[in-house]
C-alpha cells in the first residue's frame, strides 16, 4: 500500500451509489501532525416543496434529533481507503512527504 502525500483526497460512495451518500477525505497536517478532514454531503432536497419546508424549519430554528444526515453503508471495497486513513493519522509527515 502507497503512503498518501499530506494534500491529497479521496472519495467513499456509499454502497447504494448515491451521489448524496458520500464523504470527502482531505489529508493534511496541522502543527506538524497528520490530520484528516471529513466532508461528508449532507440530503439535498430536489423538489422545490421539500426544500421550502427544510427552510421554513431552518428560519425558525427546528432541530431535529438527527440533524441533516441520510445514512452511508461502506462499501467493503472501500477497506483499503479506510485502512490507509488510520495508516496515516498513525504516520510521521515527515516520513510521508520524503
Amino acid at each position: 500500500m502507497t503512503k498518501k502525500p499530506y494534500d491529497s483526497k479521496d472519495i467513499l460512495i456509499c454502497e447504494c451509489h448515491s451521489d448524496e451518500h458520500q464523504y470527502l477525505i482531505c489529508y493534511s497536517e496541522d502543527y506538524g501532525q497528520p490530520m484528516i478532514y471529513v466532508h461528508p454531503h449532507l440530503i439535498t432536497h430536489k423538489n422545490f416543496w421539500q426544500r421550502l419546508v427544510a427552510a421554513t424549519k431552518y428560519v425558525f430554528g427546528h432541530r431535529t434529533k438527527y440533524g441533516h444526515w441520510d445514512e452511508f453503508i461502506v462499501n467493503p471495497k472501500d477497506a483499503d481507503k479506510l485502512q490507509e486513513i488510520v495508516n496515516f493519522l498513525k504516520s510521521d509527515l515527515n516520513e510521508i512527504n520524503k
